[in-house]
């Protein structure tokens, strides 16, 4: 089965903010990114939507995720996961027209593709409880 547009936004989206965090990628560096995953218009929208989001919200998505980790601290988590818990985290508190079922499938399969799946578990039960209080979660 083919990944749809939105998975591929979601998938450059997480690469840009693993990068940014790790080794301080420049604009340059994302332009690379994102001539390398040719979106629609629509879906690099979404993309920027997104990476702009995390990255204006850092904090308050660091303290959310920090607050639903279950005997870890943040710290501990890769910086893969930490970038992909981010990005999802954003979507559930900042996109409200999002379903949240559809942001912990795509954040799994992400997370299976390119983590491993050991890291599903933690990101899984993070993003669920996050899910549960954000917004969106009561016209669910």
């Amino acid at each position: 089965m083919p990944i749809s547009n939105r998975r591929k936004a979601r998938i450059l989206a997480y690469q840009t903010l693993y990068q940014r965090k790790k080794i301080g990628i420049q604009p340059l560096g994302e332009a690379h990114l994102l001539s390398q995953t040719p979106l629609a218009e629509k879906y690099e929208d979404f993309y920027r939507k997104v990476i702009d989001t995390t990255w204006k919200e850092l904090d308050t998505i660091d303290k959310t995720i920090e607050g639903h980790l279950i005997n870890w601290k943040q710290t501990r988590i890769s910086e893969s996961l930490n970038a992909l818990l981010r990005i999802a985290t954003c979507e559930l508190l900042f996109f409200p027209d999002t379903d949240g079922k559809v942001v912990l499938n795509e954040a799994i399969e992400i997370c299976r593709a390119y983590i491993d799946s050991q890291a599903t578990k933690i990101l899984n039960g993070v993003l669920h409880a996050i899910w549960q209080e954000s917004p969106g979660a009561k016209t669910q």
